[in-house]
């Protein structure tokens, strides 16, 4: 019963362990956007806006770059902003799973880089992708907040 757990069992700053929606019904869309990197400025506003969490940032270092699947290398660039930020590439990765269809990250995205395709299609192909990226450490410690 949800009413009955204690506020220490949640993680401090309010973060959402990665992987809860894989518990909510899954595969229900009818559309999934694709990100086309080479259009993504890496504002995170699609990421922002997703009300499932199926739009996330991910970053790499190039170890971790040089164990993901092709289709994910081929799709990350280097992190832009300077700093901590320089080591690591950078990737959008949707879960084609957890997407619901909404849109709301294409109409959100100032560069127009995420197109919707049918759902069976960005499953084939991002699948995969998507099993790799929850597996990267979170490094959201990392980046200064406040900048």
């Amino acid at each position: 019963d949800g009413n009955s757990l204690p506020v220490s069992t949640f993680e401090p700053g309010g973060r959402v362990p990665l992987g809860t929606s894989q518990f909510e019904k899954r595969g229900i869309a009818i559309n999934v956007p694709r990100v086309d990197m080479d259009k993504c400025t890496q504002c995170n506003k699609c990421s922002l806006i997703c009300p499932h969490a199926a739009v996330r940032p991910f970053l790499l270092s190039q170890q971790e770059l040089d164990s993901a699947p092709a289709d994910f290398k081929a799709g990350s660039r280097a992190a832009i902003g300077g700093g901590v930020l320089d080591s690591y590439h950078f990737r959008i990765q949707v879960s084609p799973l957890d997407c619901t269809g909404c849109e709301l990250c294409a109409r959100i995205c100032p560069a127009d880089a995420l197109k919707l395709e049918p759902a069976d299609k960005a499953i084939t192909a991002e699948k995969a992708n998507w099993d790799f990226a929850v597996t990267l450490p979170d490094r959201g410690d990392e980046i200064d907040k406040t900048t």
